[in-house]
């Protein structure tokens, strides 16, 4: 059985395109991004939007008066949606394909950069998520911001039976064969909307990646601890840690 790779990852976000284009062009920004975007990110910086997807946070942020963005993402098909929509704005947006383990910019290229929508936890295995943080941290200007996502498997009570027997299975080698470490899942179906990998921390794991990546922390906080967003946008993604980390 092969272990999750490149190809899964870009293969299961094909049928979520719809989804992904709808939430750029109705749903837009959370209440929680609002505030720790205008928080640390200056107007007139160079930003890079990696994990685009359909451009959601891109458009959102070009609306809010911010610029000078790159929105980048795995998905050509992704992007490829993020600059139609781009066209019928009639914005002046950049969009690439490309990989936040291996990016195609100089060192010191960028003020900021951000990661939504725990995007940087469907990166299999912890050394290329390490590795995408590494890249990230080259990408960015001294002292130059990230902001990223991810779910904390400590801080949803509802999952905490599931982890619990996860552990016991991953103790017993029972564990699906194509995850890498405790902590994946694959959930959907290959029968429905297609199955979807991504890994779900806890805060501690993160804090760890942080440092081996040699970012310095700055804030994190759980969404919901200060923010009580619109049920669509609950529709639409569940709760989540922010992590601001400087260069």
């Amino acid at each position: 059985m092969n272990r999750i790779d490149i190809d899964f990852i870009m293969d299961s976000y094909e049928g979520a395109i719809p989804n992904y284009s709808s939430a750029a062009k109705e749903l837009g920004m959370w209440e929680s991004e609002e505030y720790i975007f205008d928080k640390y990110f200056e107007k007139d910086k160079d930003i890079l939007d990696i994990g685009c997807g359909a451009g959601r946070t891109t458009f959102a942020l070009y609306n809010r008066g911010y610029k000078n963005i790159i929105g980048l993402d795995l998905s050509q098909n992704m992007i490829a949606a993020a600059k139609e929509i781009n066209k019928i704005k009639k914005y002046d947006i950049e969009f690439v394909q490309g990989d936040a383990t291996s990016l195609e910019f100089e060192d010191n290229s960028f003020d900021y950069a951000l990661f939504s929508f725990n995007g940087i936890m469907q990166i299999p295995y912890s050394k290329n998520r390490i590795n995408a943080l590494k890249e990230i941290r080259r990408v960015l200007k001294y002292n130059g911001t990230f902001i990223f996502t991810t779910h904390d498997r400590n801080e949803e009570e509802e999952f905490k039976e599931f982890w619990n027997s996860e552990k016991e299975r991953w103790n017993k080698g029972l564990q699906d064969q194509r995850l890498y470490e405790y902590g994946d899942r694959i959930t959907g179906s290959k029968n429905e909307k297609g199955e979807i990998y991504i890994h779900i921390p806890d805060r501690e794991e993160v804090l760890e990646s942080i440092v081996a990546a040699g970012f310095k922390l700055v804030e994190d906080f759980y969404r919901r601890e200060l923010f009580a967003e619109s049920d669509k946008v609950r529709e639409f993604s569940g709760e989540c840690r922010f992590w601001v980390v400087k260069k």
